[in-house]
């Protein structure tokens, strides 16, 4: 009996850590055809330069990260590559889908959702998505993403 109670107890603290090793707060949790997409604040980050981010996960699939000075997109398909929010107009040499990607209908449902949220919180100061044509596509892991390491938002 006495070593039932430590298996539960047990189980209920190591289940207590690992919701707490998510994201940051879950503000708001939406259901769409693309998946379920759940938006974290996480605030007191190590960076001076972006103390604070808003974290729109899309399933198991995709991460948008919303800085003050940018927008990033992950994707689990491509995990070498991140994507930055791009405002001038596709230069025509490059309208290739190597160097570009247009925004897409789930872009825009997680971008709706996340300028509610901005404004709800009054973080001002984030970048808008409104006037961007694309995600430029950046290589981040010259070598492969690592093997070992799990998909999430860095």
């Amino acid at each position: 009996m006495k070593k039932l109670k430590i298996i539960i107890l047990t189980f209920f603290f190591l289940s207590f850590l690992i919701s707490c090793s998510t994201y940051g707060k879950l503000i708001e949790r939406e259901k769409t055809e693309y998946g379920t997409i759940k938006y974290f604040v996480e605030t007191d980050l190590n960076n001076y330069r972006k103390q604070k981010r808003l974290i729109a996960k899309v399933g198991n699939s995709a991460f948008y990260t919303f800085y003050p000075d940018d927008i990033v997109k992950h994707t689990k398909e491509a995990k070498a590559l991140s994507y930055n929010i791009f405002y001038q107009e596709i230069p025509r040499d490059f309208d290739d889908p190597m160097y570009y990607q247009k925004l897409s209908e789930l872009d825009s449902i997680v971008f709706s959702g996340s300028d509610r949220i901005l404004d709800s919180l009054k973080w001002k100061n984030f970048k808008s998505w409104k006037g961007a044509s694309a995600f430029r596509i950046e290589v981040n892991y010259y070598h492969g993403f690592p093997k070992h390491e799990k998909f999430r938002p860095y």
